[in-house]
C-alpha cells in the first residue's frame, strides 16, 4: 500500500485527532469518577503517546545530531506512554505498580537506540524502536488477557485483540523496512507508516473505547452493590435482603438443607442515642456488623433490616449449631470494648431464633416471611426474659431436639470468636 504526501498527512493528522479525542473523553471520565486509579494513569499515558507519536514521526527523516536525539527521545516517550497504559490497568484491578520497571526498560530501550544512531545506524534505530514499541503493546494485551474476571471478560478480551492489532503494525512496519534495507528503508517509510497509521487507527481507536467502558461497567457493578447494601454498615437492606433470601430459600429447598434464622436488636440502643450521640450509636452499628460479618460464612445473609436490628440466615444450620453460632456472637458483642473516642463504651444484644428444617421448607410449610415472624417473636420474648439473651421460638422440631433447657433460655458462658468457624461447627455437632 502507497500513500501519497497528501494522503499520508491526512491519516496521521487523523489519528492525532483520535488521541486527543480519548485524551478528552478520559479526562472528563477521570472527573467523573475521581475515585477510580485507571483513569488517572490513563490519560497521562494518552498524553504521553500523543507527544511522542507526534515527535518522533516529525522527527524520522531528519538528519542532524540534535534532531535524531530528538527522535529517540520521541519514541522513548511514545513507549513509555503504551507501557503506562498497562500500568493503569494493573492499579484499576487493585495490582502492584511497577512504574519503576517500566522506566528502567524505557531508559535501556532509548539508550540501545541511541547508541545506534551514534553508530550511523538510523536503520536499525528504526527497527529497535519498533520491535520494543510492539513487544510494549503485547504487553498491554497481555496486563489486559490476566486482569479477566466474571462481568469483564468480553471488554478484557477487546483490549487484549486492539493491543495485538497495534503490536502488529508497529511490527509489519519494522517488517517493510528491513527488507527495504539500509539502502531504501527511506523509500519504504511511506508504505510502511501507512500500515502502522491504519491499524493504530483501529486499535487506538477501539481500546479507548473499551477503556471507557471498562470504567463504566465498574460503576455500575458499585453501583448495583450500593443499591443493595447499607451504606453505614455494609450489611445488606431490605431490598437486598429480600431478593438473595428468596434465592437462598429456594435453593436449600432444591439441595435439601435446613435454614435458621436469627434476629438480632441491640439492646437500649435509644440510650446510646441520647447519652452519647448518634455518632457513638453509629459506631455500635458497625462493631456489630463487623463481628457478624466476620463469624458468618460467605454462603450465609447478614442484613440490616432497620434501626438497630439485624438479621442472619444460616443455609445448612441445624438447631445445636445455630445455638452455639448465636451465643459466641452474642456473648462477643457483649465484651466488645467500643472505641467512642473519649471513652470505652459496651453493649448487649438480644437474639431470636427460628428454624425450618429442609422437608418443610421442600414441603413449603413455612417461608422465610413465616421465619422473620418466628424469630421477632422470640426476639420479643428474650427482651421480656431481661434482655441479653437469646431465645429461640419453639417449634415442633426444636422443641424436638431434645436439647435441654439453655436452648431456650441462654445468657453466657462462652468464649468469644477467638476459635476458628470449623471449630464451632464440630463442637455444635451440625453446624455445616
Amino acid at each position: 500500500m502507497t500513500l501519497g504526501v497528501p494522503q499520508y498527512w491526512a491519516l496521521l493528522l487523523a489519528l492525532l485527532l483520535l488521541s486527543v479525542m480519548a485524551l478528552a473523553l478520559i479526562f472528563m471520565l477521570r472527573r467523573v469518577a475521581p475515585e477510580q486509579p485507571g483513569p488517572a494513569v490513563w490519560m497521562r499515558a494518552l498524553g504521553l503517546v500523543l507527544l511522542g507519536m507526534s515527535v518522533a514521526g516529525l522527527t524520522t527523516l531528519q538528519t542532524g545530531w540534535l534532531w535524531r536525539i530528538v527522535y529517540v527521545a520521541g519514541s522513548g516517550t511514545l513507549i513509555l506512554g503504551i507501557g503506562m497504559l498497562a500500568e493503569g490497568l494493573r492499579r484499576f484491578r487493585g495490582g502492584p505498580s511497577r512504574m519503576r520497571r517500566l522506566m528502567a526498560g524505557v531508559l535501556a530501550a532509548a539508550a540501545v537506540s541511541l547508541v545506534l544512531e551514534m553508530m550511523s545506524q538510523p536503520l536499525y534505530s528504526l527497527l529497535w524502536m519498533s520491535a520494543v514499541a510492539g513487544l510494549t503493546w503485547l504487553g498491554v494485551g497481555v496486563t489486559a488477557w490476566r486482569g479477566m474476571r466474571p462481568g469483564f471478560r468480553a471488554i478484557h478480551v477487546g483490549i487484549a485483540l486492539s493491543a495485538a492489532v497495534l503490536t502488529t503494525g508497529w511490527w509489519l512496519r519494522g517488517s517493510f523496512l528491513a527488507q527495504a534495507g539500509p539502502s531504501g528503508w527511506r523509500q519504504a517509510l511511506p508504505e510502511a507508516n501507512a500500515w502502522l497509521l491504519i491499524l493504530s487507527f483501529v486499535g487506538s481507536g477501539t481500546m479507548a473505547l473499551l477503556l471507557v467502558l471498562l470504567v463504566n461497567f465498574r460503576l455500575a457493578e458499585r453501583l448495583r452493590a450500593q443499591a443493595v447494601r447499607d451504606p453505614l454498615t455494609g450489611a445488606l437492606n431490605r431490598r437486598g435482603f429480600e431478593d438473595r433470601s428468596s434465592r437462598l430459600m429456594a435453593l436449600s429447598a432444591q439441595l435439601g438443607q435446613s435454614v435458621t434464622v436469627l434476629v438480632l436488636d441491640i439492646d437500649h440502643f435509644k440510650s446510646v442515642n441520647d447519652q452519647h450521640g448518634h455518632h457513638v450509636g453509629d459506631l455500635v452499628l458497625k462493631a456489630l456488623s463487623a463481628l457478624a460479618h466476620r463469624a458468618k460464612r460467605e454462603t450465609d445473609l447478614f442484613a440490616r433490616l432497620g434501626g438497630e436490628e439485624f438479621c442472619l440466615v444460616l443455609p445448612g444450620t441445624d438447631v445445636p449449631g445455630a445455638r452455639v453460632f448465636a451465643e459466641r456472637l452474642r456473648h462477643s458483642f457483649e465484651t466488645l470494648e467500643i472505641d467512642t473516642g473519649r471513652s470505652f463504651l459496651r453493649c448487649t444484644m438480644s437474639i431470636g431464633v427460628a428454624y425450618a428444617s429442609a422437608p418443610m421448607l421442600q414441603d413449603q410449610r413455612v417461608d422465610l416471611v413465616d421465619l422473620l415472624h418466628q424469630a421477632d417473636e422470640a426476639l420479643y420474648e428474650a427482651k421480656r426474659a431481661g434482655r441479653n439473651r437469646l431465645r429461640f421460638y419453639a417449634s415442633a422440631e426444636v422443641l424436638s431436639s431434645r436439647l435441654d433447657s439453655r436452648l431456650f433460655a441462654s445468657t453466657g458462658g462462652h468464649s468469644g470468636f477467638g476459635a476458628s468457624r470449623q471449630t464451632w461447627a464440630d463442637s455444635a455437632a451440625g453446624r455445616r
